[in-house]
């Protein structure tokens, strides 16, 4: 029951943990209450909802040394709407994505000699599922970004293809990214590359 707490962004009712967890409500409120005087969940304050007394709802309590949930999508959906729209936002979501690509660049010494497969090493460290279709194509299987992605072609896009060239720039490759194409089919991102596709190195 604790677990089922935790992991729900939300404070819950004895009828919603009884649901999820296949119990009797009372047996879900003994529970509670055991929990409750052991310091592990306090009752959330409760709102207004209409007539009749709001269910009680319990949340856990973060414990010394355990880490308090975080909300990273939080954190990136205002920023993205600080950012704003247009050529312009996008332009800087570029910039800030290809600063990063360059900072990963620099901490990542050594790797293949193949700019493309050291891009998708990069890729998949990043959470993106890449793979190689063809010599100059890489196909991402997930968004990490997917949140805030939407339909494609905004902010989320312009980091990332401003991180793939970062990093490259920062390899010194010959190989730069032609392309980013969002969405090609459900699920499937695609970049394309030109320039030197294995070894070779800016000199």
């Amino acid at each position: 029951m604790l677990r089922a707490l935790r992991a729900s962004p939300d404070p819950l009712g004895v009828g919603v943990l009884a649901e999820r967890l296949h119990a009797h409500p009372n047996t879900v409120r003994f529970h509670l209450d055991a929990l409750e005087r052991e310091g592990l969940i306090v009752r959330a304050p409760r709102g207004a909802s209409g007539r009749g007394r709001p269910p009680v709802l319990y949340r856990p309590v973060v414990a010394p040394g355990r880490p308090a949930p975080r909300r990273y999508e939080l954190l990136a959906g205002v920023l993205t709407t600080a950012l704003g729209e247009g050529r312009a936002a996008r332009a800087r979501a570029a910039r800030a994505g290809r600063e990063r690509g360059r900072e990963h660049a620099l901490r990542s010494a050594g790797g293949p000699a193949d700019p493309v497969e050291r891009l998708v090493g990069y890729l998949d460290e990043a959470g993106f599922a890449p793979d190689r279709a063809s010599v100059g194509v890489v196909e991402l299987h997930n968004c990490p970004f997917g949140e805030i992605a939407g339909g494609g072609g905004g902010i989320a896009c312009a980091v990332h293809a401003g991180m793939m060239r970062g990093a490259l720039d920062g390899w010194r490759s010959e190989a730069t990214i032609a392309d980013l194409e969002p969405f090609v089919r459900p699920g499937v991102c695609r970049t394309r590359l030109t320039g030197a596709m294995s070894g070779g190195s800016r000199r």
